[in-house]
């Protein structure tokens, strides 16, 4: 009988298990948000597990948000108005109406890519067409310039004061936004001024006529008790040229702004020369058109605006404004015959 040959068997490799685990869902709305917010309120209150809850407000001209988050100690860098970002945790939940996140940083460096005016929020200033009308002039300028306007105005606090208080206490422009109006006004009126000009440089006035009355926002302060605007301290010893200077100085070195010094010696001088100004004085006559252009416009947007609140609703002359040392006088726009 014969025995066939019995060929061991080798064992068969192991398999491999594959798991297929499930895909992380991808949430658009992180992506679609800006990356930088403003803060424009904070609430915290303690847990029971000895961890603070703090829930803030957040806006953009993009979209607003209330965002939440826990930790077991209190950042107080998030106060009203700084500029923060988001750092996310995972895919947005929401809870009692707030957004779960990790937490908000501080963001303390200007960045010149932003456009601050797309963070100036409705309480600050309510009319949203001057605001969007200064967000095109700051579009418009190069980057250095608009990092320089930046690093002025990074401070949540100061671009407040700026964009609420006057421009003066009893002429032009003295109301709430009026230097902000202002200011968007003379720039405005300043590039339409110079246009087609050869030897004009347009950032030169449009970052100008932004700033040339910016240090005014530290020039008056608003007195509760007498309710109304008064000069500050500063504003009675140093004035809001020199506070601007001190400002632009100081924000160019810390934020690093890289700016030709041809540029940055041009803005200081169009935004600080006087026509007929003495040497002693350390003042200097306009040595560029834009100066000339910015001092005047910005004695019409003045004149302009208390023309217009003294003006009579009907012929005849208006009411006296010692600013003016005249009482307006008003004709019929009707025409003739009618």
């Amino acid at each position: 009988m014969n025995n066939p040959m019995r060929i061991p068997q080798q064992p068969l490799p192991p398999q491999e298990i594959v798991v297929e685990m499930p895909k992380p869902v991808f949430d658009p709305v992180p992506a679609k948000l800006p990356h930088i917010f403003r803060v424009e309120s904070v609430e915290r209150y303690p847990t029971e597990r000895h961890q603070v809850v703090t829930r803030v407000a957040l806006f953009h001209e993009r979209g607003s948000l209330t965002v939440e988050w826990r930790a077991p100690h209190v950042d107080v860098r998030i106060t009203r108005g700084v500029l923060v970002g988001i750092r996310w945790l995972g895919n947005p939940v929401s809870r009692d109406g707030a957004l779960q996140i990790s937490r908000l940083v501080v963001l303390e460096q200007a960045e010149p890519e932003v456009n601050l005016c797309h963070l100036i929020p409705h309480g600050w200033v309510q009319d949203r067409e001057v605001v969007h009308r200064a967000a095109a002039l700051l579009e418009s300028m190069p980057r250095g310039f608009r990092h320089l306007f930046n690093a002025v105005f990074w401070e949540g606090g100061r671009f407040e004061r700026f964009l609420t208080g006057p421009s003066s206490i009893k002429g032009h422009h003295n109301g709430l936004n009026g230097n902000f109006r202002h200011s968007v006004e003379v720039a405005e009126q300043a590039l339409q001024q110079g246009c087609g000009r050869e030897v004009i440089f347009p950032p030169l006035l449009s970052l100008g006529g932004l700033l040339h009355d910016a240090g005014k926002a530290d020039e008056y302060r608003y007195d509760r008790g007498m309710q109304s605007f008064v000069l500050s301290e500063r504003g009675q010893l140093i004035g809001h040229k020199h506070t601007l200077l001190e400002w632009l100085a100081t924000a160019r070195a810390r934020h690093r702004v890289i700016l030709p010094e041809a540029h940055y010696l041009a803005m200081l001088h169009v935004l600080t020369a006087v026509k007929g100004a003495p040497d002693w004085l350390g003042m200097r006559v306009p040595r560029r058109l834009e100066a000339i252009i910015l001092a005047r416009v910005d004695g019409l947007s003045g004149d302009a605006d208390l023309f217009g609140r003294c003006m009579p609703t009907k012929r005849g002359f208006g009411c006296y404004h010692p600013h003016l040392g005249i009482k307006p006088f008003a004709i019929s726009t009707a025409p003739a015959g009618e």
